[in-house]
């Protein structure tokens, strides 16, 4: 007797450590979530990493606890729209691309809201596990990143799910993983617990939103942008992160990527025409750029949407 990889709602599962022979190849690699954040659990007692996934519509309403001795890994693996607040505090707010990373600490309280459809990877890791790549006490990992390579890594992790890999899969891959949040903590990349400062004001937060919608299907510099707010490149492009979390040439590929998501939903183009009316110059690159933030390519947006 097994558990199922894909648990229903309304299914039994046993939640405890049980003493039934289960080998490894019994287990699956990435469990399905009963609640957000909430893995069916496995019923070993010696897993010190358990991946789940959590797909949903938008939601408004969710809340989570991260377990005692215990780190949450989230990876998005498509682009999304919310807020995420811990103990109280926002943390995170706008667009988050595919590959964001939000990492909790034992004990805190998360509630989040967003306002697109989620597919997120979570990794529970014991304390134990952690402490074995880097000093917890040091560099502690809570905080929002945005890395390539683990986001390369969490898809190795579905992929191994996919082709019936069992075996302490999660522990394999969970180690690159919290060596590279380490490396990306110590070099000062987490962005979490600094308040959003507003010093750019509203007007020229305005006239550059309204600049770039305008045009999307031209190419545009930082120095186009900063003369629309008014402002020289050096202080438009400070403040402009200050601002918004977002550096101007990546908010510039977000809008690029938003229109292209709208025209795709329409169904009147072509890939081509698509990456062309989004200022993109050769179809390669727009698949390249759409991937990353989108979590797909433009073709399997486009099919997903048909189906």
């Amino acid at each position: 007797m097994s558990i199922p990889m894909f648990a229903g709602p309304d299914e039994e599962v046993d939640a405890g450590c049980t003493e039934r022979a289960l080998d490894d190849e019994s287990l699956p690699v990435v469990y399905r979530e009963l609640a957000w954040r909430e893995p069916i659990p496995s019923p070993r007692c010696d897993d010190r990493v358990v991946a789940s996934r959590w797909t949903s519509p938008p939601r408004d309403d969710l809340h989570a606890v991260t377990p005692g001795h215990t780190h949450v890994v989230e990876v998005f693996l498509r682009a999304t729209r919310g807020t995420i607040h811990v103990d109280g505090r926002a943390v995170a707010a706008g667009v988050m691309p595919a590959g964001s990373v939000f990492v909790t600490a034992p004990g805190q309280a998360i509630h989040a809201a967003f306002s697109e459809p989620l597919d997120c990877l979570h990794l529970r890791m014991t304390d134990g596990f952690v402490a074995e790549h880097g000093p917890i006490d040091a560099a502690p990992l809570a905080g929002v990143y945005r890395d390539d390579a683990i986001d390369k890594l969490a898809r190795a992790l579905l992929a191994a799910h996919e082709t019936g890999c069992r075996a302490l899969c999660a522990e394999s891959l969970g180690r690159p993983i919290v060596s590279r949040l380490f490396h990306l903590r110590m070099s000062g990349a987490r962005r979490m617990y600094a308040p959003t400062r507003i010093t750019i004001q509203g007007w020229r937060l305005a006239r550059v939103t309204d600049y770039v919608g305008a045009n999307l299907d031209k190419p545009i510099t930082l120095a186009d942008i900063a003369r629309a707010a008014g402002l020289s490149p050096m202080h438009f492009a400070a403040q402009f992160r200050a601002a918004t979390g977002h550096k101007p040439h990546e908010y510039l590929q977000l809008c690029r990527i938003e229109r292209a998501k709208e025209l795709l939903d329409r169904g009147t183009l072509s890939l081509i025409e698509v990456a062309l009316e989004t200022g993109f110059r050769t179809q390669a690159h727009f698949t390249t750029v759409f991937k990353r933030f989108a979590g797909s390519t433009p073709h399997s947006w486009r099919e997903r949407g048909r189906r």
